[in-house]
């Protein structure tokens, strides 16, 4: 079998993406924009649920811009509150498209 650079293969792609980003400190826009290349690298990570954390506390700012870009983004099939387990009501879970 030939030598496969780690840095190019699904497995190792998979598990340098953590399931999880979390955007509650940052500023909108750029936090938005953390959120467009993370979904894209768990997309080709072959991932199908992130768990994004844009807190719960504040006026919502974050939240909804979270919610718009999960709308229009061709690699989000859909979206859901997080389980209060998982961070109720300041993490919302996507799931994403299938990259196969």
């Amino acid at each position: 079998m030939p030598y496969q650079n780690p840095q190019e293969s699904t497995l190792f792609k998979k598990l340098s993406v953590p399931s999880e980003i979390h955007l509650r400190k940052d500023k909108v826009i750029p936090a938005i924009q953390r959120l467009e290349s993370y979904i894209k690298d768990a997309t080709n990570a072959g991932m199908k649920e992130i768990r994004v954390i844009h807190g719960r506390t504040g006026s919502g700012d974050m939240r909804r811009a979270v919610h718009e870009l999960l709308n229009v983004h061709p690699d989000v099939e859909s979206y859901y509150p997080a389980p209060p387990a998982e961070g109720g009501p300041g993490a919302t879970i996507a799931v994403l498209v299938s990259s196969l």
